[in-house]
């Protein structure tokens, strides 16, 4: 009992590498952006991550490549990879023509808040009221970001709409996870599954390409000078193997999802700060407080229940 302390501490900082690892995807993705076909800048990145595991699985006696054994979970952990990582990136790299990354950062941090919309629309779960409370904060930070006089585009602009789809398809990643995810992580390890994803991504992006006839010459940028080619690096090896990777040995540390979680409410904040030192986007004081709410947004959703199940009990304490 007396490593509980420092393990979770160890948790938190392993949690918080993967929300800086994943808030740096969205700059990383728009030093490419615009320089090559979209499909196929994401074919580049799920194909990277998916050699990264199979790098693992090749020299790793520790972790070792788990069978399908159902259609069922072939299905299930295909759409998972389809809809979290193609659809996501995809439509992520389409938004960079109208709208910044860390925008584009911001608007994927509120996944957890359309999450709780689509449970309640499907399975009929309505959310408590600091919930509710988090949803409309939220907004409010993204509306404060939207409307920055600096943004190339003022406004709600397609930009947006791109990157609402594309977190769209993660919150379809997380309904699978919500419904079926530890029956899913009793037969496949975090490395299998993720290997499953990436993989069907990659293929589901590849046929996309072939039928809307991509230009698939257009990688030759990736190799044009360092800078294309270690973005390309970071987001297949950093941004998607290694830190899922991270995110597992987290988990397993803290042994507490709420604290894991908390850790990926800062990916906004991230996200702006990076693209700020990566693609010199501006951060503003109204920029900079649209975050911030979003962020104690994000807090709020995280842990209100928490405090307010815990509140009765302190109230009887002092009494």
């Amino acid at each position: 009992m007396s490593n509980a302390t420092p393990n979770k501490s160890l948790g938190l900082t392993l949690a918080l590498i993967c929300a800086a690892l994943w808030g740096a995807s969205f700059p990383l993705g728009g030093v490419l952006a615009g320089k090559l076909d979209p499909v196929v800048l994401a074919i580049a990145r799920y194909a990277i991550a998916t050699l990264c595991f199979v790098a693992v699985f090749m020299f790793s006696k520790k972790h070792t490549l788990k069978k399908i054994q159902s259609k069922k979970d072939a299905f299930l952990l295909m759409a998972a990879g389809i809809s979290a990582q193609a659809v996501f990136f995809y439509f992520t790299i389409l938004a960079y023509e109208y709208t910044s990354s860390g925008e584009i950062g911001v608007i994927n941090g509120m996944a957890p808040f359309l999450t709780m919309a689509a449970v309640f629309v499907i399975d009929k779960i309505k959310p408590t009221a600091p919930k509710v409370f988090a949803v409309v904060l939220s907004l409010v930070g993204a509306g404060i970001i939207a409307y920055d006089p600096s943004n190339k585009i003022q406004g709600i602009n397609l930009g947006h709409l791109f990157a609402l789809c594309g977190v769209l398809g993660f919150v379809t990643y997380n309904y699978i996870l919500g419904k079926f995810g530890s029956d899913l992580n009793s037969r496949y390890d975090l490395y299998s599954s993720s290997f499953y994803q990436f993989a069907s991504a990659t293929v589901a992006l590849l046929i996309l390409g072939i039928f809307t006839g991509a230009d698939f010459s257009s990688a030759s940028v990736l190799v044009e000078n360092g800078k294309h080619l270690g973005s390309i690096l970071a987001l297949g090896l950093l941004c998607s193997g290694f830190a899922y990777a991270v995110w597992e040995l987290a988990t397993l540390k803290t042994q507490d999802a709420v604290i894991t979680t908390m850790a990926l409410n800062v990916l906004p904040l991230f996200a702006m700060i990076v693209a700020y030192f990566l693609l010199g986007e501006t951060i503003t004081l109204q920029k900079l407080a649209g975050v911030v709410t979003v962020v104690i947004a994000l807090c709020i959703y995280t842990g209100g229940d928490k405090f307010m199940k815990k509140k009765p009990v302190a109230d009887a304490a002092a009494a």
